[in-house]
């Protein structure tokens, strides 16, 4: 080698990829991610605050089972919708808004969906 070479050096990625906030992956997501509704597959959703979003008195509300109630902005090509979810259970970590969770629809009900302006809410 000579004296004024520098060896080249393979670029690696970052084993994570970081964003400015949740909202960013959000945004992410809808241009480039998974966004078609299907039953039984994930997709990227974003934790609101109900507080600002409905009024309601807390963020994020906790059953008497421990589960959580919240907010979602699931990622779509148009930029997201929004609807209410459930965790499964208690476990897991406590919910914030800006929290990027991983929304899975389980079936469509057309009587919930006529009731909402956006039928991706039923």
């Amino acid at each position: 080698m000579w004296p004024f070479d520098k060896p080249k050096q393979r670029q690696q990625l970052p084993p994570v990829l970081y964003f400015k906030s949740g909202a960013a992956f959000l945004e992410y997501q809808c241009k480039y991610g998974h966004t078609e509704i299907v039953e039984n597959t994930a997709i990227i959703a974003l934790v609101l605050d109900a507080r600002k979003e409905l009024g309601r008195w807390s963020a994020v509300l906790i059953g008497e089972d421990g589960s959580q109630a919240a907010l979602l902005r699931v990622a779509s090509d148009d930029g997201g919708f929004i609807v209410s979810a459930t965790t499964p259970s208690a476990d897991g970590e406590k919910l914030s808004p800006d929290d990027v969770v991983i929304w899975v629809p389980m079936r469509f009900v057309s009587e919930i969906a006529n009731h909402f302006s956006d039928r991706r809410e039923g």
